[in-house]
Parts: C-alpha cells; sequence; structure tokens
C-alpha cells in the first residue's frame, strides 16, 4: 500500500495539470470558405481558442501541428459534406467536430456516432457556438483527465507496485495485445467464403466487428473507447502504461482504413454507388474498394465487394442508358473497370454505351442548339460524322446549325436596329442609323420573320417622326420622313393617314400665307400716295397662262380597279411657293370621268419643283397624267 501522504500529491499534481490545460488556449479549426461567416464567427473565438481557418479539410494537417483541437465545420459551404466529415472523422478522430448546416436534421448520424458534438442552424450558429464550444472544451479536457491519472497511475506503479501486480498487470495488457493482433489478422486474412454472404452475414460481420472492438476498449485502463468507424483504432491503442502519441500528419489512408470506411459507406445507401451528379469523390463504396484493390489486389473483402455492388451498378448503367445520361453510363463502366471487373462482364454494357453514342451526341447537339451554343453544337457535329453517322441525320444538323447562325445573326443586328431607333437615329448619320442597319439584314434575310419585325418597327418610328414634324410645321422633315416610310413597301394605312395629314397642314399653310401677303399689300396701298400720272411705258412681258408642273417625287398613282382602257387627264392647279397643288381641275380627260378623280387624288398629294415661280407668287400650273391598264 503506498503512503497517503505519497496519494494526495499525487492527486494535487493531476488537479494542477488540469488547471494550467484550462488556461492554454485550445486550437480551434474553421473548415468554412464563407468569408461572410468567418467575419461573424471571429468575435466568438475572441482571444480564448487559437483559430486556424481552411477552405477545405485536406488543408488541416499543413495548417494546425495540435494533436487535439476543436473542429467548426461549415457543412453547407463543402462540396460533398457527408464524405469529407466521414474523412475527418476517421483521420482526426480525437477531435470534436461542430457542424453548422441549414439542414440539421440530416446529421443526426454524425452525432448518433460521437464524432460531432453538436449540429446547430446556420442562422444560429454565432449566438450558440460559444456554448457549443464550451462543451466541445470540457470533451477535451475530461479527456486529459482520465489520460492524467492514468498515466500518472501507470509510472507509479512501476516505481512502487509489488512485483506480483505489475506481473498480473503487464500479462493482461500482453492479452489485451494478442487479442488485437488477432483481430487485425483475421480482418485482412478472412477467407472468401466469409465475404460472399449475402447482406445480412454481412451486417452480423460488422456487428462482430463492434463487439470485437468493445471488447478491447473494456481492456484498456483508460477506459477511452476507439472513434466509430476506425476499424484500426483499436489495434492503434497503446498499453496503459504510454503515453497517447501526437496525432500524425495527413497520408494515404491504409487498407484496414479504406476497408472501415467501405463498410460505412455500405451501411449507408446512398453511398453504395458514386453519386450520379458529376465526378468521382472518393466516398462510395466502390471507390472505397478499389482504392483497397490499388494497394492489395488480393484482398478478398474488396474483392467480394465489388462483385456484389456490380449487381447494384450493372442496374444503374443500364437506367442511365435507357434514360440517355451516357456520361455517368460511361463514368461507371470506367470506375468497375479500375475496380478489376473483367472485360468480358463489361462488354455489353460498353457495347450498348458505344450504340447508344450517336442518338446522344444527335440529342446533345440539339441541346446546344436549342440553347445557341454554336461551337458545342458544331463540335458534336464533328464527332458524328467521325463516327460516320446517318447523313441525313448529319445533313439535318448542318441545316441547323447554319439556321440558328442565322437566326442568332439577325438577332443580335435587330438589337442594333432597336438600338438606333431608341436613340432617334433614323436616317442620320448616313452610314450608321436605323434605316441602313435595316437594309443590311434586309441583305441577308429579306422575308426572315426577326427582319421583317425590325422593318416594322422602324417604318413605325419613320411615321411617328414624321406626324411630329408636321405638327412642327416642319414640312420639309416631314415629307423626307414620310417619303422613307413608303420606301420600306407595303401598305399602311397609318401611313397614309400621315401623308393625308400632312398634306392639309401644307395647303393650310399655303393659304395663310397667301392671306397674309394679301393682307399685307392691301395695307400698304393704303398708305401708299397716289400714283403719279401715267406714263407710257413699253409693255411688260405677257407671264404664261401656267406653267408646267414638275413633281419632286413619283405621284402615287393608283389605277382604278375594275377599269380596263388606257387613257389621259391634264390637271390643272394653283402652285404654292411651298410646292404644293390647290384649287385643282381636269382640263381635259380621255375617255371623260373615267381617271379624274384618280387623278386629282395624286396631284393634291404631289410636292413639285417651285423654281420657275416668279417673285414667288403663286401660279397656275398643269400636269399630264398617262394611265394604262396592267
Amino acid at each position: 500500500m503506498r503512503p497517503l501522504a505519497r496519494e494526495q500529491a499525487s492527486g494535487t499534481e493531476a488537479r494542477s495539470a488540469v488547471r494550467n490545460a484550462r488556461s492554454e488556449r485550445i486550437d480551434v479549426v474553421v473548415v468554412c470558405s464563407d468569408d461572410a461567416l468567418l467575419i461573424e464567427l471571429g468575435p466568438v473565438l475572441g482571444e480564448r481558442y487559437r483559430s486556424h481557418s481552411v477552405d477545405k479539410p485536406g488543408d488541416i494537417a499543413a495548417s494546425v501541428s495540435a494533436a487535439r483541437w476543436i473542429g467548426v465545420v461549415d457543412a453547407d459551404a463543402l462540396p460533398d459534406a457527408r464524405g469529407a466529415v466521414a474523412r475527418m472523422e476517421l483521420q482526426f478522430h480525437r477531435c470534436p467536430l461542430i457542424l453548422i448546416s441549414s439542414r440539421p436534421q440530416e446529421w443526426s448520424g454524425a452525432i448518433a456516432r460521437g464524432a460531432a458534438v453538436a449540429v446547430v442552424p446556420r442562422q444560429d450558429a454565432p449566438a450558440r457556438l460559444p456554448e457549443l464550444l464550451g462543451a466541445a472544451e470540457a470533451r477535451l479536457l475530461t479527456e486529459s483527465q482520465n489520460e492524467a491519472p492514468e498515466h500518472a497511475a501507470a509510472g507509479r506503479s512501476g516505481r512502487t507496485a509489488p512485483h506480483g501486480g505489475s506481473a498480473l498487470r503487464w500479462l493482461a495488457v500482453a492479452g489485451v495485445c494478442v487479442a488485437l493482433g488477432a483481430g487485425a489478422w483475421w480482418l485482412m486474412h478472412r477467407p472468401l467464403a466469409a465475404s460472399r454472404t449475402a447482406p445480412a452475414a454481412a451486417s452480423s460481420d460488422r456487428n462482430s466487428e463492434a463487439s470485437a472492438g468493445t471488447a478491447a476498449g473494456a481492456g484498456q485502463t483508460s477506459g477511452t473507447a476507439p472513434a466509430p468507424g476506425n476499424a484500426a483504432g483499436s489495434s492503434q491503442t497503446a498499453p496503459a502504461a504510454q503515453t497517447a502519441p501526437a496525432l500524425p500528419a495527413a497520408k494515404p489512408q491504409s487498407v484496414l482504413e479504406l476497408l472501415s470506411a467501405a463498410r460505412v459507406a455500405f451501411r449507408d445507401q446512398r453511398l453504395l454507388l458514386p453519386r450520379p451528379d458529376g465526378e468521382p469523390r472518393g466516398d462510395s463504396a466502390l471507390e472505397l474498394y478499389a482504392q483497397v484493390l490499388s494497394q492489395d489486389p488480393d484482398n478478398d473483402e474488396a474483392l467480394d465487394g465489388v462483385r456484389r455492388l456490380f449487381v447494384l451498378g450493372r442496374a444503374r448503367i443500364q437506367a442511365d442508358l435507357a434514360s440517355g445520361r451516357l456520361d455517368d453510363a460511361t463514368r461507371l463502366v470506367g470506375l468497375f473497370k479500375d475496380a478489376g471487373v473483367g472485360a468480358d462482364a463489361l462488354r455489353e454494357l460498353s457495347a450498348g454505351i458505344s450504340a447508344a453514342r450517336p442518338k446522344w451526341l444527335e440529342q446533345r447537339a440539339q441541346q446546344a442548339l436549342a440553347s445557341g451554343d454554336l461551337k458545342a453544337a458544331n463540335d458534336l457535329v464533328a464527332q458524328l460524322t467521325a463516327m460516320g453517322a446517318d447523313p441525313a441525320v448529319l445533313a439535318q444538323l448542318r441545316r441547323g446549325v447554319d439556321a440558328r447562325g442565322l437566326d442568332l445573326q439577325l438577332a443580335g443586328m435587330a438589337t442594333q436596329v432597336r438600338a438606333a431607333i431608341a436613340a432617334g437615329n433614323l436616317l442620320q448619320p448616313a452610314e450608321d442609323n436605323a434605316r441602313a442597319r435595316l437594309a443590311a439584314m434586309r441583305t441577308l434575310a429579306r422575308n426572315h420573320p426577326t427582319t421583317l419585325a425590325a422593318l416594322h418597327d422602324v417604318q413605325k418610328a419613320l411615321i411617328e417622326r414624321g406626324g411630329q414634324a408636321t405638327q412642327a410645321g416642319q414640312f420639309d422633315a416631314a415629307q423626307r420622313f414620310l417619303g422613307a416610310a413608303a420606301d420600306l413597301g407595303g401598305s399602311s394605312t397609318q401611313l397614309a393617314a400621315a401623308r393625308h395629314t400632312l398634306q392639309a397642314a401644307i395647303a393650310a399653310a399655303g393659304r395663310r400665307s397667301a392671306a397674309a401677303a394679301a393682307a399685307a399689300k392691301a395695307a400698304a396701298e393704303a398708305a401708299a400716295p397716289p400714283p403719279p400720272a401715267p406714263t407710257v411705258q413699253a409693255p411688260a412681258p405677257h407671264a404664261p397662262a401656267y406653267i408646267a408642273a414638275r413633281p419632286i417625287h413619283p405621284l402615287d398613282v393608283t389605277y382604278p380597279p375594275n377599269t380596263n382602257v388606257a387613257g389621259d387627264v391634264v390637271v390643272e392647279f394653283t402652285l404654292s411657293p411651298d410646292g404644293t397643288a390647290s384649287d385643282m381641275s381636269v382640263v381635259s380627260a380621255s375617255p371623260r370621268g373615267v381617271f379624274d378623280q384618280t387623278a386629282m387624288q395624286a396631284v393634291g398629294s404631289g410636292h413639285y419643283d417651285t423654281s420657275q415661280l416668279v417673285g414667288g407668287e403663286p401660279v397656275r400650273a398643269r400636269i399630264r397624267l398617262r394611265f394604262e391598264p396592267n
């Protein structure tokens, strides 16, 4: 029996060690790539913890050297959160984890295994993290307290314990080591027949392994159970008289670790095969078994696991082929090939993929055309051409590529036309206006729906601008805009109404101008002195009774319907200084009364040259119109 004074001194030393551990800063590793969340968590960590921030779990070993630390993991930011957390459980089984997730209900398994202290909703993380860090810190300190008396007792037993007690203790430790060694040998060399049993038998094997691990844990004097999911944890547990080794840096997993992870994946039905949503992530049972076989090609458990998974994999590959997911099917066939499945077993599946590839490429080309990705569509057509696809299919796809290219090109040009309209550049500048851009579209595809829609937009804008110029009294500008709209072709009631409004405005302005001139002349005559006595002067040259009218633009002459004769009409009218016609009358017509009304409407809507006017005064003018049947 040890003296009481020595026992009291030893207890004081242990409590002092615990107090010192509490006063030291604890390392906290924050696995998070969200800067906003890191900023929120920064004040929570404060000076109490030594924090290390990493973007992914693979960077932990290079960032922290402590054997034990607390992990704060942003599960939502990890591409494969479930697999990443499982790997952290295996690699850092002595470090408690706090998970942050917007779906905490999905992490009940991690809480049950004991690797995670808690899961906190993302929105509550800043408020609840201090409490959870305290719980994780208590867990670390509790384990330290359990280890301190154990190591102290081991040291004292080496110095003062009787030889009989020491021998019994070492015999117990040796027995535990032998049991653990036998269990490890059985895991690596168990016969193939045991691994060929049904899934129920496999579950029984896992239960047996769990029981063996529990028994090994009971043989440890520290009373600390191995980390869940770590098959090698029991064989790596040191005897009670030794101190716990420091956590090694990250290194490739051993065969035992990979097999343990594969068993965990087998229990999770979603991790039997790689996810059909991208590149393999290394956390499925198939990928883990493939890693085992890369290190131990004759491992019976891995070979049997791959054979059982191939039954499921074949069904999924065939389903992928039926639904057109050729990428997923090809990727899964490649994984089974890497896992050692023979070419004979994969031949039928590979042939199915090869047979479905042309149709799959055709569908992908159609999808690329629909999304406007012409480069991808051309690449896929080139692949089909190299494979010797059906010429009719290739011709159809090439026509689709050309048509889609034309659609995209015209759509871009139509956008430029609309931009010019919005900027007010309808006719100016001369080389870059809406009408010029529309002309380029009509040269490329005159009757394309996009071109016709752009033509309608430009014509509508020209008519609206002409109406605005008419209201402002800018008759020349109005004539330009409406003439440009008429040049685009097509019959438009809006254009006809705008031209009629313009002619009425021009006539009204002419009458107002003539009335103002007459009033000014009368006023001047009234204010002028009596005229001097007449003197004999040479007679003034006689002004012609009328002049020949010359239209600035061709007259809009429409041959009357239901008429099948030719004829001539001479129309006389008053030519105003602004070039408009008024007071029209038919001088002669042949035949009489057939073309009179049509001729007067055409003359009244025209605009004429005024260079022949003398002194800027209105004169009578005549014009002959010839009508021919179509």
